[in-house]
């Protein structure tokens, strides 16, 4: 039974995003309901476009089949009925509302950014900007989809990536390689570094391929990203300091911060302690005085972890708890970092004996991990512990 409900706007939007990237009209989502068993007519389906009715379960598994996509995209899209929609305060161009994302996502304020950038592309799709050239219009959803797979909705931001490369055939190769290297990024998020590096590999060629300076630095700082991940240190640091070379006067001020970051991180990992942790303070100092929170809370986070593996216990805690209020802090948590400042508490408790923080750490680790969908080396290892204890 379809239910009345207020406010389905973006599921909508979602389904008729869906349609139209599959180049297909209502007529013949009709038919595709049909062949595959089930029923959905033409006016069905646009009442749903329009935000007029809910679908019920078994017409969103329908138009899952349809379109190819997990049943999981329409419980992320309903979840984000939460997030209030954007108005600009007084008129704004696309430009306008395109540089107010930008300025929210550099803060780490990734939900507002993306009420931004869905407004900013409902401009461009509503035609309030006029006529529009694909480019631009990729590029917008490119935004939108970069912002969902930072909220954690990775399944929904992989689906707009491919329909990007789907519909837009004839865009610019360096609009190819961001949506590549998002994509990579995904494949990093679900915890499979083969193909994020596969990925990452074809961005890079294409780059290279398009003499694109820039986004060949910023291929390779991705490459050098999953390096890291593997702990294989020196040859992400080559990675880092080749993207920082290409990225110097390219870049913005927020990913050069990032990647200083990671260079330092790498060199105190590879022996070069002081001269790490040099380049992570001077860091920390920029992202404070810039207001890039996560880059503020990843030096944070790593300076605590350099501390930690030279034993200096009370220095590693103090970074580590600095991190988690940092985290906490401003309009977005950063869940993923929370739960590596957890972890590395837990792991600290556990080494010492200390059973009641133990304890403690071990149930917000449980918390957070439901929260999460990302993988990463801390997830992983986490995973494991809780499996072998099922298993005894």
């Amino acid at each position: 039974m379809e239910q009345e409900l207020r406010g389905s706007t973006r599921l909508g939007n979602y389904l008729r995003r869906l349609r139209v990237g599959y180049g297909l009209s209502l007529r013949r989502v009709e038919d595709k309901a049909k062949t595959g068993g089930g029923e959905i007519d033409n006016s069905q389906l646009s009442r749903y476009e329009r935000g007029k009715c809910y679908p019920s379960f078994d017409k969103l598994c329908l138009l899952a089949n349809i379109f190819n996509v997990p049943i999981q995209n329409f419980s992320d899209v309903l979840d984000l009925e939460r997030v209030e929609m954007y108005e600009p305060s007084e008129p704004a161009t696309y430009e306008d509302i395109k540089a107010e994302a930008s300025r929210e996502w550099d803060q780490g304020n990734y939900t507002r950014a993306y009420a931004i950038y869905e407004t900013a592309l409902a401009r461009l799709e509503d035609g309030a900007e006029g006529s529009v050239d694909p480019e631009t219009l990729a590029r917008a959803r490119f935004n939108l989809a970069r912002t969902l797979l930072r909220m954690g909705k990775i399944s929904l931001a992989e689906t707009e990536l491919r329909l990007i490369l789907r519909r837009h055939r004839d865009i610019s190769p360096t609009t190819e390689v961001a949506v590549l290297g998002a994509l990579a990024d995904a494949h990093e998020d679900k915890g499979d570094r083969y193909l994020a590096l596969l990925e990452s590999e074809k961005a890079l060629a294409l780059a290279r391929e398009a003499a694109n300076a820039e986004y060949e630095g910023y291929s390779q700082h991705r490459i050098g990203r999953l390096h890291f991940l593997d702990g294989e240190y020196a040859k992400a640091l080559e990675s880092f300091r080749g993207a920082r070379a290409l990225l110097e006067d390219k870049a913005s001020r927020y990913d050069l911060t990032l990647i200083r970051i990671n260079i330092g991180f790498c060199q105190a990992m590879l022996g070069k302690v002081d001269r790490g942790v040099r380049e992570l303070r001077e860091a920390l100092q920029v992202a404070g005085k810039e207001g890039f929170r996560r880059c503020s809370t990843y030096a944070l986070l790593y300076l605590g972890q350099i501390h930690l593996a030279k034993q200096e216990m009370a220095k590693a805690r103090d970074f580590f708890e600095e991190a988690e209020l940092m985290a906490h802090g401003g309009e977005e948590r950063f869940v993923d970092i929370l739960f590596q400042t957890a972890y590395h508490l837990w792991e600290m408790a556990r080494l010492s004996g200390n059973q009641i923080q133990e304890k403690v750490y071990l149930g917000r680790l449980k918390f957070l991990r439901s929260q999460l969908d990302r993988h990463f080396l801390e997830v992983e290892k986490f995973d494991q512990f809780i499996e072998h204890g099922k298993s005894r």
